[in-house]
């Protein structure tokens, strides 16, 4: 039998309730129910530190930083963590820079529940 690392709990950092409110709304259709939400970056650490997220869907724009500048924090602190960046603009320079930086997955926004869904399995399969 082969083990799969459970994706949850799930970390929504995005400063757009709407879009927070949105990708929770999904996500919970798909069957996930650990799903946590944060603004900014400073209110996510403790969130990571507390919880411990092995998913985390980070917008790329956040007023208090960069989001490619979280990607490296959580990947030089928290490896194990799959990270998944969301972003307005999806130039082919946006998404290779996210992917060179340790991203696995990217999703586009306006994102819909195929594209989530579609992101999801394939971290399953990581």
């Amino acid at each position: 039998m082969e083990f799969v690392r459970p994706l949850e709990p799930i970390l929504i950092i995005d400063d757009v309730q709407d879009i927070r409110d949105y990708l929770n709304q999904i996500l919970t259709e798909l069957g996930f129910e650990d799903i946590l939400e944060s603004r900014d970056f400073e209110s996510a650490k403790t969130l990571i530190v507390e919880k411990s997220p092995n998913v985390i869907f980070l917008d790329i724009e956040l007023p208090d930083t960069d989001g490619t500048e979280i990607l490296e924090y959580l990947n030089d602190n928290y490896p194990h963590t799959y990270v998944v960046m969301c972003s307005g603009h999806n130039s082919l320079e946006n998404v290779q820079n996210t992917w060179e930086l340790g991203a696995k997955g990217f999703i586009a926004k306006p994102f819909n529940a195929k594209k989530v869904d579609t992101v999801m399995k394939r971290l399953e399969l990581i």
